[in-house]
């Protein structure tokens, strides 16, 4: 698998495997907010040509946010929020994050604030979130749906009151218990077959977490899924190539809701493909693989 840390494999690094294995650089609760007014904010995907354009406000208010996104593309797409601090630039960030390098480091001007994973053709989805005052962009998670380079936009947002997350049904904590050791703990109710919503929290310092999933097919030990995941050749038969599905990536700290879209029934595998920002192992040989059963 090449090391490619570009923002669409942070989104789609388990759709990626199947196509092009690879893992990624850098994987993080969030504490109790006070009640606010969510703030509505809505984001159209469309294409341009080989890549994808988004159409969003310039500015829009912080704190507690309701995203709703739209994907009015022929392929799938996603939006990935990024905030930079600094003086830094979109380009300079994806310069770094589509580093072949297996050496590249996440520097801290790069924040992981959320989003959405891919979105099927004429589709809307919505997350909650809370966002800080800032600098951001939004870049494509576009996977398959687009052979260019990743689109993207800039925006502001302006200083809110963040706020409570609307509940779920299921929460799925990236835990981070000691150092260089991380685990999935699942809360709530049962995972279903298609579109699920959960609260998808991420803990740990200097890490941004990544939450990804694929079906089995059959059954497979933990030694071996870890193997297929750090392999450079295909998947081997156990791994369901057209069930991947991941989040956003989400910067330590931070929680939001989001859509998990599981295919069918069957024995899913949450992982994190992801490193803490300064490299090492990836957060599934970390503790942060575990399996989860479907109906």
């Amino acid at each position: 698998m090449t090391r490619r840390r570009s923002f669409s494999r942070w989104a789609l690094a388990g759709l990626l495997l199947a196509a092009t294995p690879g893992m990624l650089a850098a994987c993080g609760g969030s504490s109790k907010k006070t009640a606010a007014k969510a703030a509505k904010v809505s984001i159209t995907i469309s294409e341009a040509g080989k890549s994808s354009s988004y159409s969003l406000p310039a500015t829009i208010k912080g704190g507690l946010v309701d995203l709703s996104i739209t994907n009015s593309g022929k392929g799938p797409h996603g939006a990935q929020l990024v905030r930079l601090e600094g003086n830094h630039t979109p380009q300079q960030a994806l310069q770094i994050v589509n580093s072949n390098s297996p050496n590249t480091k996440i520097p801290d001007w790069i924040r992981g604030q959320g989003g959405v994973g891919a979105i099927a053709p004429g589709q809307t989805v919505t997350a909650a979130l809370n966002l800080p005052a800032g600098k951001y962009f939004v870049v494509d998670a576009s996977g398959p749906g687009s052979s260019g380079p990743p689109g993207y936009r800039q925006f502001t947002v302006t200083a809110g009151k963040d706020g409570s997350l609307p509940s779920t049904p299921t929460t799925i904590d990236g835990a981070n218990p000691s150092k260089d050791h991380y685990r999935w703990d699942v809360s709530g109710a049962p995972l279903k077959a298609g579109r699920n919503t959960v609260t998808f929290k991420s803990a740990g310092k200097q890490t941004l977490h990544l939450l990804s999933a694929f079906r089995l097919n059959g059954n497979a030990t933990k030694a071996q899924i870890i193997k297929a995941l750090k392999s450079n050749g295909a998947p081997p038969k156990f791994v369901d190539q057209t069930s991947f599905y991941s989040s956003a990536v989400l910067d330590g700290g931070l929680s939001q809701t989001t859509p998990l879209t599981l295919a069918r029934p069957g024995k899913y595998v949450l992982y994190c493909p992801l490193t803490d920002r300064q490299g090492g192992k990836p957060h599934f040989e970390e503790g942060m693989l575990t399996t989860v059963t479907v109906k």
